[in-house]
This record gives C-alpha cells, structure tokens and sequence, in this order.
C-alpha cells in the first residue's frame, strides 16, 4: 500500500484541521483546501528536492521542513517559505533537471518521468500558496 502522500496549500489552522476533516470523512472545502495526492513522499525526499534546487548536498540542519505535528500513524510538515518560494518559481525546463537530479532509489519513489509530474503539482501549488498568502504543507500517512 505504501505512504500517502499529500500537499496541502492552506493556512496554519486549516492546515491543522486538514486532519481531522479526512479522518471524519468529511468532504474538503475547496476554498479552504487545494491539494494533490501522491504515494511515498517523505519529508526526507522533500528536502533532497530543496537541497537539489539550491544547488547543494542535502544536510539535515540546512534543508528540514518544519515540523507541524504528528500522531503514530500520521504527520504534517510545513514547506519554508524559501523552499515554497522556490518551487513556486521552477520553470518547465528547471523541471526537467531537477527531476533528473531527484532520482535516488533509497528515498525517492520513481524515475525521472515519473518525478517530472510530482514537480509540476509542486509548482503550482507553491504558486498558489505564494499567491494567496498560505503556506504549503506535507501530510503524510500509513
């Protein structure tokens, strides 16, 4: 089955309540929630991406996303707005290349096509998030 994976641009509170609303059932408000589901992300593989987009070895102290909060089976963690803001600014053809350089069989699900579509939904979610004054958010799930 895997890890699911999903980004979540919303405020703090939402962004809190995110969990409570899908372990209810309840729908999402669109107006509250813009979000894309994935499978096996892991904040590690997050933060290689950040570490890639700035042009450095991934180092814990440098690269982490913040840490929102977690249960056993559950866990929220906020992009850093110069993450957000980078990802919000990655051009198609920077894609590309950082797909390419995402590529690590023990941390990151898939290959390079596979990465490509990931980048896209980060991009435009960073985007939003940017453009609306939220944030962007990892929750994760067993």
């Amino acid at each position: 089955m895997g890890l699911l994976s999903d980004f979540i641009v919303a405020t703090p509170e939402d962004a809190l309540q995110y969990e409570r609303l899908f372990m209810e059932g309840k729908q999402l408000p669109p107006d509250r929630f813009q979000l894309a589901e994935y499978k096996n992300f892991t904040p590690l593989a997050l933060e290689m991406v950040w570490a890639i987009l700035r042009h450095e070895k991934w180092d814990a102290k440098i690269h982490a996303l913040e840490h929102v909060a977690h249960t056993e089976e559950t866990w929220l963690f906020r992009f850093p707005d110069e993450f957000m803001h980078r990802l919000a600014a990655l051009s198609e053809a920077d894609q590309d290349w950082v797909a390419v350089a995402w590529v690590n069989p023990e941390e990151v699900p898939g290959n390079a096509d596979e990465l490509r579509p990931v980048l896209r939904g980060l991009q435009r979610l960073a985007a939003l998030a940017e453009k609306s004054g939220k944030s962007l958010y990892l929750r994760g799930s067993l």
